[in-house]
């Protein structure tokens, strides 16, 4: 399982203004198991950690 999983079932639960003052951040590492979100047009964005970043494939 990867490190981050309990990060992401916080945010979930937050409201967004707790989660846009940075109550509950996404892992600075690597979770190890992206899970992907359309995050613009043209990036895609993994759920639990900064560093899942790639482009948005059409």
């Amino acid at each position: 399982m990867a490190r981050y999983r309990w990060r992401t079932a916080v945010r979930a639960r937050l409201p967004w203004l707790l989660i846009d003052r940075g109550v509950a951040l996404k892992g600075r590492r690597d979770c190890g198991s992206h899970e992907w979100y359309r995050a613009t047009d043209v990036e895609d964005r993994c759920y639990h950690c900064e560093v899942g970043v790639r482009p948005h494939l059409r």
